[in-house]
């Protein structure tokens, strides 16, 4: 059976090391449906790079010096609907959980058969979450941690949230919302409640950071 390109799943190597940057790639050529459409060994260039390239996955290797979890961030943000596989050294549990609540899609260690590997990246392609079983119960822990808030609010507050991002005031939400102004103010007094915050800026500050609101960038 032939793959055509638009049947292949393409792919974005992170890595910091070159013979392991190089031995994956190697790996995933060899397979008809994988498609490797860049790989570097700096996450220096690497949001925009993808932004270029429109891969359906990127496979990111977890350093010692880790700033993984915050360029997950960036790269989802720059890139909706790209998958973050990530590839890590034993130990490195707190940052991958901390990648997870920035949107990452999976995790293997690099100890990891190729065959195992391959088959990893199926699966998140087709939206399931793998994870190494010692390092699943804290990634989950962080996520549900991320969402608790959110969950706490109502879909009438969490519009209220959007537009004070936006940098609407009370009356200007009321006018686009059709409600009145006093409704506003109780229904913001209890986003600061949910949130335990005190200001309008915390809460949009709280809830960008979380991935909650878009901020106005007009």
């Amino acid at each position: 059976m032939i793959t055509t390109q638009e049947d292949r799943t393409s792919l974005f190597v992170i890595e910091e090391n070159d013979l392991l940057r190089e031995g994956l790639a190697a790996i995933f050529r060899q397979q008809q449906d994988f498609d490797v459409v860049a790989s570097t060994s700096s996450i220096r260039g690497a949001v925009e790079k993808a932004h270029e390239l429109h891969p359906h996955i990127i496979v990111l290797g977890i350093s010692i010096d880790s700033e993984e979890p915050e360029v997950c961030s960036r790269l989802i943000k720059k890139n909706p609907g790209v998958k973050i596989l990530l590839l890590t050294p034993p130990g490195k549990d707190k940052a991958v959980a901390n990648a997870f609540t920035r949107g990452a899609s999976g995790c293997v260690l690099t100890s990891v058969m190729s065959d195992d590997l391959i088959l990893a990246i199926r699966l998140v392609t087709r939206g399931q979450m793998i994870l190494p079983h010692n390092m699943a119960r804290e990634a989950l822990v962080e996520r549900r941690s991320k969402h608790r808030h959110l969950a706490d609010l109502t879909i009438r507050e969490r519009e209220i949230l959007q537009l004070m991002a936006k940098g609407l005031r009370n009356r200007e939400i009321g006018e686009e919302l059709f409600i009145c102004e006093v409704t506003v103010k109780k229904h913001i007094s209890r986003i600061f409640k949910k949130l335990r915050l005190k200001n309008r800026t915390a809460a949009i500050v709280y809830a960008h950071k979380r991935g909650w609101i878009q901020l106005n960038k007009e």
